[in-house]
């Protein structure tokens, strides 16, 4: 019989993590997991990801996401998230 886990998409497995956690505490869970995503992009990508689906609720917990997770992220001595990025079509031009 398969964990309940396992029956729910991983976009449904975000946004559950975001409705039953508090922001603080989805931070704690991401700076302790940072050292495990080989590539960062994609770690920096997934935190995002929860930043909007916190804003879509309510601002306010997106930034205590945010601010925690780079709080955490530099105890721990790793780069805070990039979380604004360039769109692929942007060519440096104003």
């Amino acid at each position: 019989m398969p964990h309940i886990y396992e029956t729910i998409s991983p976009e449904w497995r975000l946004r559950l993590a975001v409705r039953t956690k508090s922001p603080s505490q989805l931070a704690l869970t991401f700076a302790a997991y940072a050292g495990q995503f080989y590539d960062r992009a994609s770690f920096d990508d997934l935190a995002r990801r929860v930043s909007d689906l916190y804003a879509d609720a309510n601002d306010t917990h997106a930034h205590e996401f945010r601010d925690r997770l780079n709080r955490r992220l530099c105890d721990r001595f790793h780069e805070p998230v990039v979380w604004e990025t360039v769109g692929p079509d942007h060519n440096g031009s104003a």
